[in-house]
This record gives structure tokens, C-alpha cells and sequence, in this order.
């Protein structure tokens, strides 16, 4: 059975790389990964005190940055519906600002954790969480969208569960960054490990696509979503970098500390090379 591409319908190219297919008409990326939540293996892999620790700061930031503009789009706040929420960041800052905030979250055990945040928790998937006539002003992927095995589906049921004239936000890795294409290199000649990373390969919720920011324009299009934002987000901070590394619990200090003190010292260039995020925002017409 062959892949295609749910931008442009072609047939999917295996490349190189094995688990990694790539549309030779618009260039989307997709792997071929499996989502493995149920699995108690590919969740051990992860340490997630370290991983929240790694994340906190470079997230909290990015979010307080969407929540501003979402303020700045949309005077009057109204209920907001976070997919895949994690640890309820984003459901914290939303609700600061006013927004009645939802989120759902598949991971029981970090929808727990979600749950401290003081709003809503289902722990569920999207759209199966929804009661069948709940709509949303807002509906958010905060670096979900390229975790789900059918985005089509997913924009779909968005159009569902958005009211006329609700929003669309979705921030994801975006191909075109400067790490991604470091990555790509790095496995060309020998050395995956930097790819399989960004890929999240052997986690409980490996990316399963890697658009840019234009592919996505492209796909929110088919389903009759306006533009209306579209900016880039910082990929890496400083601070919580080293527990980053380290959440993967099948990394080796000796590898976490090389990959430390090579990203450190792309820091600074990286603050001008094209990010690895990309914020788009739409709107669904009235």
C-alpha cells in the first residue's frame, strides 16, 4: 500500500533514510513512526520531570507571545479549546488572559499533571472528547499538529468544532529551520541521531510529519481556513537546555554533553537563522 501526501494527494517517495517519506510534488515530509502511547517502553523512554524542566521556559515564553496576539485578533475572549495540552502551559496563560480554557490531553498520566493547571481536563483524543454540538472560539495545536496520523481528519473536525469566524492556531517544527537542515545534513553523511531526535523516533508520540509553513497555508486552504498570522517561534533556549537533552533516558551523558556544548554554541547564529517553529493562525469564515 503506498503513502500520499494529504497536501497534494501524490504518492509518497521512500528516500534514504528508511522510516522517512517525502512527496516529490510539494516536498512534505512524513515518517513513517507509529504512535505508541499504550506502550510502556517507548514511555519509559522519556523522563518527564526532566522534560517539563527542559521545556518550562523556552514554552511559558512562546505561549505568553500567542496568548498577546490571540488578544490582539480577538478583543472579546471566549471559549478556547487546547489539543493536546501536556503539562496545561498554555491552558494557564490563555486563562490569565480570560479565556474560558479546555484542554485534552491522550497521556492519562499527564493529563494529571494538566489537571493542576485549574481548567477543564479530558483525558481523551481530538475530536472524540467533544460532546457532538460544543463550539469553540479558539481551537490550539501547541506543537501537536505534526503528531497526528491524519491532519485532514483533524482540520476537519476543526471545522466542526469552530464557531463562524473562530480561530485556528497551530505552532509546529517547520522544515525550513536552520537545526532541521543541520539535522539533514548531519544523517547524509552518516551521523542520524540529530534527525531521529527531531523526529522524536522511539518516543511514546513520535512526529509523524514535518510541514513548513507555506505546506500548511496550503493544507488549512483545502479545508477553507483563512490566513490570518503567520510568524516564526524560538525552537531553543538556553535555559533548560541540558534537561532537554536529557529526558531521553536512553541518551548517554557523554552524547547529551556534546550535543549541550554544540547547540550553546549555535545560540547566538541561531537567533538570526530561520527558526524551527512556525505559528500560523486562521480563520474559520462566517
Amino acid at each position: 500500500m503506498t503513502a500520499q501526501c494529504p497536501v497534494c494527494d501524490a504518492e509518497l517517495d521512500a528516500g534514504r533514510t528508511p522510516w522517512l517519506l517525502r512527496c516529490p510534488r510539494c516536498g512534505l515530509l512524513r515518517s513513517t513512526l507509529s504512535e505508541q502511547i499504550a506502550d510502556a517502553r517507548s514511555r519509559a523512554a522519556i523522563d518527564e520531570a526532566e522534560r517539563a524542566e527542559g521545556l518550562n521556559t523556552l514554552r511559558e515564553r512562546n505561549f505568553r507571545t500567542i496568548v498577546a496576539i490571540l488578544g490582539k485578533l480577538r478583543e472579546q475572549r471566549g471559549r478556547l479549546l487546547d489539543v493536546g495540552c501536556a503539562h496545561g502551559w498554555f491552558l494557564r496563560e490563555a486563562a490569565s488572559s480570560g479565556w474560558a480554557a479546555v484542554g485534552i490531553e491522550p497521556d492519562p498520566d499527564i493529563a494529571r499533571v494538566a489537571s493542576l493547571s485549574g481548567a477543564e481536563i479530558r483525558n481523551g483524543t481530538f475530536p472524540a472528547s467533544l460532546e457532538p454540538d460544543e463550539r469553540f472560539d479558539v481551537i490550539t495545536f501547541n506543537d501537536v499538529f505534526e503528531h497526528l496520523a491524519d491532519v485532514n481528519a483533524a482540520l476537519r473536525a476543526c471545522d466542526a468544532a469552530l464557531k463562524p469566524g473562530g480561530l485556528l492556531v497551530i505552532n509546529l517544527p517547520d522544515a525550513r529551520g536552520a537545526l532541521y537542515r543541520l539535522a539533514s545534513l548531519l544523517a547524509g553523511v552518516g551521523l542520524p541521531r540529530p534527525l531521529e531526535r527531531l523526529w522524536q523516533k522511539g518516543f511514546a508520540s513520535p512526529h509523524l510529519t514535518y510541514f513548513t509553513a507555506p505546506l500548511l497555508r496550503r493544507l488549512a486552504a483545502r479545508h477553507g481556513f483563512r490566513p490570518l498570522y503567520s510568524g516564526r517561534l524560538p525552537s531553543v533556549a538556553w535555559k533548560g537546555l541540558w534537561s532537554r537533552l536529557r529526558y531521553d533516558r536512553r541518551a548517554t551523558v557523554a552524547g547529551s554533553a556534546l550535543a549541550w556544548a554544540a547547540t550553546s554554541a549555535l545560540l547566538p547564529a541561531l537567533r538570526v537563522l530561520p527558526s524551527d517553529i512556525s505559528l500560523e493562525i486562521f480563520e474559520k469564515p462566517s
